[in-house]
């Protein structure tokens, strides 16, 4: 005998099924949420980074222009 579900039942199945998928999203949108925020920390650490060696390197591009004029200076 072939199951022939009632309306009631296929609706019911269908509504466990959605909501079971609700709650499957919920957490993936959960984890990728926390991903993000784990990137954009990164992302800011490594900005941080990058502005002070460059910042680091202007100084030494400053020690190095010192250093070149005065063996100029010395030179003629």
């Amino acid at each position: 005998m072939l199951f022939n579900p009632t309306p009631i039942e296929r609706l019911t199945s269908l509504t466990t099924q959605l909501i079971e998928k609700h709650a499957t999203e919920h957490d993936e949108l959960n984890v990728l949420r926390e991903e993000i925020a784990t990137l954009r920390m990164s992302a800011k650490a490594k900005d941080d980074e990058i502005v002070a060696l460059s910042n680091e390197l202007l100084e030494k591009d400053i020690e190095i222009e010192a250093i070149v004029s005065k063996i100029e200076s010395l030179l003629g």
